[in-house]
């Protein structure tokens, strides 16, 4: 055994080596911690970046809400083009909302201070963000404590104008900035007024007097203090707070309000004692017919509903703000709006649709009908067959969303396909089921002639409206295909993820997400304008009180969903719907009329896309609650009587056919360009210079010749040329 050499041993050095790695161990923890807080300042770095730059993107955002223009109750004015093209007065704005806007003047004292006591006591202080309360709402997110809270009067108000609700930083930044910028545009008095005009205080009361009229039957001004703070105490929480509902919870938040305002010296000793015995004898009263100023409001037609609707849609969107503030200005800040309607073609829907020979028996039977041009212009909207006896009704013809049956295969199948040269107007497809059309193993789609046909032109599946071939395209095209071309091309908005997978749907109109007549009516457009879907408009342009244009659709550009070549293919097969197909009784003496029908299972929905060069239409019959329709004519029928009615007097015009496209004889047979005198039976058809068939190769003596127009002459006993084989 070796022994230790005691006199080499150093206790020293034991020490030294744990001093070392203590060191180490010192030395990787803070390059630990410096990593971390490297990492730690980054992120903030990167936060406080981008938080920078979200405050710099919204530092100058405005709610677009005049409150003097507001305030002022003017009527808004609608102009139509008469014949001659001038715009004349069309109709007027009248208001629909449960609002009544009182003046500053006319609000007694207590009713602004109990608001300002409750809601907002520093608001004559702040500049639009009272820092103390949002400092203190911001620490108590943070820890935990509650939500952001801290809102100024102003900042209310803005949330009731938007209706933006979202709990977030980024709104409330942006609510911040909104907030100072509208207390530069508007003075202290002006904001409080329009608060106490715009906010919620339960039971559908919008502003403190429809809530006088409704809870107390009087006038604001003539108000006590109990009575003003009962409704000031109601806008924290108008569900909990409504007095009509919940009386207990509102004594309790008014009795509050009265000793914040005594605490904030807004009333004296007296008052608040004489309020606070009123208050717990409070009566209330339940007015339903508060709202006086709806009465004698004229009933409008559809179209101006519609228009009406348009209107509030788009200055929601482009202004940010709430639906209910937008109606606002629609009614009450003397807008002059530049209505699209076409008189003619209003006139004519109507009384095609008041004539009780013209239309289905059966009254419940019901209807929606629009006509536009290929610009988008809806030039006629009816909303229902019966009369209209209110506003602000269910519209069938926008809002409804049914199921388009076979009207949708044109859109949805046969013109994206033949868009990307998978078929030509010659082409045979295959009437056959698919297997597992039906999901569980069945085949399907069955047809509506009970049979299926084997090989079939395009023509002949697109006339008949055959099922099983508009299936096997879409197989070939994809589903993927057809949804991204009917929501990305062709604007439809309610199509959902099951229909996105749905051959049934896509292919025969069974959609899940449901279309409406405005949105069909749309999608055809396409076929008579050379390929551009444009989003239809019901304004050319809206302007303000001052002559500032609001909206407008003047200079809208439209967007390719085909290419012009297609559109004209298209066009003339859906002219042999009409000719020889399920379209037969839909056309007019003279005029070139081409379109599509559509019925969907068990015959609960029936369709009739139609066009003109003048203008395309779409008409939807059916029942509120589906079920079977006796007699699916109607639909074509009515769309013919309204067309026939607006085209009388007008010039005949034309398509805007594209002149690369050319007609040709080809083979019925073979689907190829015919042989004059070699092939048996052929039929004029329509191809696009990049989709043309081969020549007829079921025959071999012959020859052609092809010139630079692409026609071709054919001349029979010569050898066709290798290049023209297939």
């Amino acid at each position: 055994m070796r022994k230790r050499d005691i006199n080499k041993y150093n206790p020293r050095a034991g020490n030294t080596r744990k001093k070392e790695r203590i060191k180490g161990e010192r030395t990787l923890k803070s390059k630990i911690l410096m990593t971390l807080s490297i990492i730690v300042m980054a992120n903030v770095l990167v936060f406080f970046t981008i938080f920078l730059g979200y405050a710099i993107s919204v530092v100058n955002d405005r709610v677009e809400y005049d409150v003097r223009a507001n305030k002022l109750q003017l009527t808004s004015v609608i102009y139509a083009m008469d014949e001659n093209g001038n715009m004349r007065e069309y109709n007027k704005a009248y208001s629909s909302e449960n609002r009544i806007w009182v003046d500053f003047n006319d609000m007694p004292q207590c009713m602004k201070d109990a608001i300002i006591a409750i809601e907002d006591k520093r608001f004559y202080k702040h500049n639009g963000v009272d820092w103390i309360r949002t400092g203190g709402a911001a620490f108590n997110f943070i820890i935990g404590q509650g939500s952001y809270g801290g809102s100024t009067l102003t900042q209310q108000l803005i949330k009731n104008l938007t209706e933006e609700n979202e709990v977030s930083i980024t709104r409330k930044i942006k609510e911040i900035f909104r907030a100072l910028n509208f207390e530069r545009d508007f003075s202290k008095d002006e904001i409080l007024e329009a608060y106490l005009n715009v906010v919620n205080f339960g039971n559908g009361c919008r502003g403190v007097q429809t809530a006088a009229n409704t809870y107390f039957n009087r006038h604001i001004k003539d108000c006590s203090i109990a009575e003003c703070a009962a409704i000031a105490g109601i806008t924290q929480n108008p569900s909990a707070y409504n007095p009509l509902t919940h009386p207990e919870n509102n004594q309790e938040r008014r009795e509050t309000v009265l000793s914040e305002m005594f605490a904030q010296k807004k009333i004296t000793k007296q008052e608040y004692d004489g309020a606070m015995l009123e208050s717990k004898n409070m009566h209330f009263e339940n007015n339903n017919d508060a709202d006086t100023e709806n009465k004698n409001i004229p009933i409008r037609n559809w179209y101006t509903e519609a228009l009406f609707n348009d209107i509030v849609d788009d200055l929601s969107s482009k202004y940010k703000l709430s639906k209910a503030s937008a109606q606002e200005i629609l009614f009450k800040q003397g807008l002059k709006i530049y209505c699209a309607v076409d008189e003619k073609a209003q006139s004519a829907a109507e009384k095609v649709i008041a004539t009780d020979s013209l239309m289905p028996p059966d009254k419940n039977l019901e209807l929606g009908y629009v006509m536009m041009d290929y610009d988008g212009r809806i030039l006629a909207s009816i909303g229902s067959r019966t009369k209209k006896t209110g506003n602000m009704l269910f519209d069938r013809a926008n809002s409804a969303k049914r199921q388009p049956g076979s009207s949708i295969k044109p859109i949805s199948v046969y013109a994206p396909a033949i868009d990307i040269g998978l078929y030509n107007y010659a082409s045979t497809v295959k009437d056959e089921p698919l297997p597992n059309f039906y999901g569980h193993g069945k085949p399907g789609p069955n047809n509506w002639y009970k049979s299926y046909k084997g090989n079939v032109s395009l023509v002949w599946a697109i006339q008949q409206s055959a099922n099983a071939p508009a299936a096997q395209v879409l197989q070939e095209l994809t589903y993927q295909k057809s949804f991204d071309f009917l929501t990305e091309k062709l604007g439809f908005k309610n199509l959902d993820t099951e229909d996105r997978t749905s051959g049934g749907g896509l292919s025969l109109g069974g959609l899940h997400g449901g279309v409406t007549v405005r949105e069909m009516t749309a999608a055809f457009q396409i076929f008579g304008n050379g390929g551009m879907y444009n989003k239809p408009y019901t304004y050319f342009y809206v302007l303000d009180r001052n002559g500032k244009v609001l909206l407008d659709n003047r200079d809208k550009i439209g967007k390719r969903a085909i290419s012009s070549q297609s559109a004209t293919i298209m066009n003339r097969l859906l002219r042999n719907v009409i000719t020889s197909g399920t379209g037969k009784g839909a056309d007019i003496a003279g005029w070139d009329v081409v379109g599509k029908t559509g019925t969907t299972n068990d015959d609960k929905d029936s369709w009739f896309i139609g066009m003109t060069p003048r203008a395309v239409a779409g008409i939807w019959t059916g029942y509120d609650s589906p079920k079977r329709i006796r007699g699916t004519g109607y639909a074509k029928i009515i769309w013919r009587e309204i067309m026939t009615r607006y085209l009388s007097g007008k010039a005949q015009s034309s398509y805007p056919f594209d002149s690369n496209v050319k007609e040709c004889q080809y083979c019925l047979s073979s689907g190829e360009i015919a042989i004059p005198g070699a092939c048996p039976s052929m039929a004029s058809g329509y191809f696009s210079n990049n989709n043309m068939p081969g020549v007829c190769s079921k025959h071999t003596s012959f020859s052609i010749s092809h010139d630079e127009s692409d026609d071709l002459t054919i001349t029979p006993e010569q050898e066709i040329p290798e290049d023209l084989m297939e």
